[in-house]
């Protein structure tokens, strides 16, 4: 989406929420991608090593620290996401019109 010279308003702010939810699914491929890193470097631990070599902890890559990491990070993205569009809404005032 492109905004042009004598949006409206309307395109003004769709255009921000628009944006700031185009980031926000960004920032959520960032957290599967360090998913997907992890499982390949659990999968090619598994490949290299003996079953009798490997712990618990070599298995369990995705701890209660891993959860709470990813779960901050996705609400992180989430508040940034607010906020942004909260800020766009500062520079307008909006009313709504009542059906006659």
């Amino acid at each position: 989406m492109k905004l042009e010279k004598g949006s409206t308003v309307k395109d003004i702010i769709s255009f921000q929420v628009h944006r700031n939810i185009v980031n926000l699914y960004k920032k959520h491929f960032e957290v599967i991608e360090d998913l997907q890193i992890e499982h390949e470097s659990f999968v090619s631990k598994l490949k290299n090593g003996t079953l009798d070599e490997l712990s618990i902890d070599d298995i369990n890559y995705f701890t209660s620290d891993k959860y709470d990491h990813i779960r901050k990070r996705i609400l992180d993205s989430g508040n940034d996401c607010i906020r942004e569009i909260e800020k766009t809404l500062d520079f307008v005032d909006i009313t709504v019109k009542e059906n006659e």
